[in-house]
């Protein structure tokens, strides 16, 4: 007789995973804040942040299915712990070579290669996780109430980032971030979780046959793939400009550190407060038509945003349009693990994941392509936005049993 799940806030592996990502979100996020501070600012090479940050996605694109896979055969959390244990090391590495001042352009696509080839295996095994350790009628809460926490993490992390920055130097950051990744790696130490290990295969397919399966299973579904397409659309063209957007205007319209942080607190305050928005509401019924919905506006938000040169105004803008993202972001992943076999969950959610995360390389290189070649980062934007409103279009067009889903 299985052993009854408790409820979410009594569910002491959902609070230490909760935990657990509001301690590596901190860190992730100041020190991404004081990587691209170090690249536009110390190094003057605005150009190379774009490839810097492909460098994180490219091998993320590349073993993001796999990480699904083996997040379907191996116990969720060893793979959340080796993972992060390994990203400490890295980050010792990095203060090494900041110390030494031996942090060059070759060590930092290094570095940026090695955390996103790791990020392959962690996010497909926290995502798949949830839907297993939480009951199913306290999924979206759980979704939303770790999604918006951990998006916090991106409203406080730049301003402690900008902080230590201004009252010491990258060697305080990066040494913070590391001790607080080292924090989320105690805590997700699989002794402590107790999830339940994945049931053995004894018919022999090989990883080859479990991609297929896994790619058909979301293909056939009006829900996967509508889902899939929407989750590519706005990270493509929105959340991937937007983000290396935010340093290389800071850069164009003179500003600093401290602008910079609140361009990406902006960011997470509008994704936090849709998360606690979703979470208090807790919405089942016509799901597909808000996603879409919410997709359109958000594209129409960051077209004003791409017009506007007042920090103040990019601010607010940046907020709001996090804030709808979120609306498309959130139920879309609900509805897909509400609706996933548990067996698949690990291969299904690095496909979302991958969605979520594995365009960005496309968009950092254009964007980065496009800066280089002397084009305004504003028009840029303005040309994303556009196409990301056309696409959205098309979608809601294109997808009428999307749209009736709940």
């Amino acid at each position: 007789m299985e052993t009854p799940v408790p409820t979410l806030f009594k569910n002491r592996a959902f609070l230490l995973v909760w935990m657990s990502g509001l301690s590596v979100m901190l860190g992730f996020s100041m020190f991404f804040l004081s990587v691209s501070w170090f690249i536009v600012d110390v190094m003057e090479r605005p150009a190379v942040l774009g490839i810097v940050m492909m460098s994180v996605s490219i091998p993320r694109v590349v073993m993001m299915i796999y990480g699904g896979i083996l997040a379907d055969k191996i116990k969720k959390s060893l793979i959340m712990f080796v993972t992060n244990f390994l990203q400490v090391l890295v980050m010792i590495a990095m203060i090494t070579l900041f110390i030494n001042d031996w942090l060059q352009v070759s060590s930092l696509i290094i570095i940026a290669l090695v955390f996103g080839f790791l990020d392959a295996f962690f996010f497909p095994a926290v995502s798949s996780m949830i839907p297993i350790i939480v009951r199913d009628n306290e999924l979206q809460r759980a979704n939303s109430l770790f999604q918006g926490s951990t998006e916090m993490m991106f409203i406080i992390g730049p301003v402690v980032a900008g902080f230590l920055l201004t009252v010491g130097d990258f060697t305080l950051t990066f040494s913070a971030a590391a001790i607080l990744i080292a924090i989320s790696t105690v805590l997700v130490f699989p002794p402590f979780i107790k999830d339940p290990v994945p049931a053995k295969r004894t018919d022999g397919k090989s990883a080859l046959y479990d991609l297929k399966e896994g790619l058909n299973y979301v293909r056939r579904s009006d829900l996967h793939r509508t889902g899939t397409f929407t989750i590519v659309i706005i990270n493509l063209f929105m959340i991937g400009p937007i983000i290396i957007s935010f340093p290389l205007l800071v850069s164009a319209l003179g500003g600093g550190p401290l602008e910079l942080s609140l361009l990406e607190g902006g960011l997470a305050t509008g994704t936090f407060a849709a998360s606690v928005v979703l979470a208090v509401w807790n919405i089942k019924l016509r799901r597909g038509r808000m996603v879409l919905f919410s997709l359109l506006g958000s594209f129409l938000l960051f077209f004003l945003f791409s017009q506007a040169e007042v920090f103040t105004l990019l601010v607010v803008l940046t907020a709001l349009t996090g804030f709808l993202a979120m609306f498309v972001y959130l139920p879309t992943v609900t509805m897909v693990q509400e609706k996933t076999d548990k067996d698949k969950l690990g291969r299904v959610m690095s496909i979302i994941t991958l969605a979520a995360s594995g365009f960005e390389p496309i968009a950092f290189g254009l964007i980065s392509f496009l800066v280089a070649a002397a084009l305004p980062i504003q028009t840029v934007l303005t040309f994303t936005s556009a196409a990301g409103l056309v696409l959205g279009m098309l979608l809601i067009w294109k997808s009428p049993a999307f749209r009736k889903m709940d």
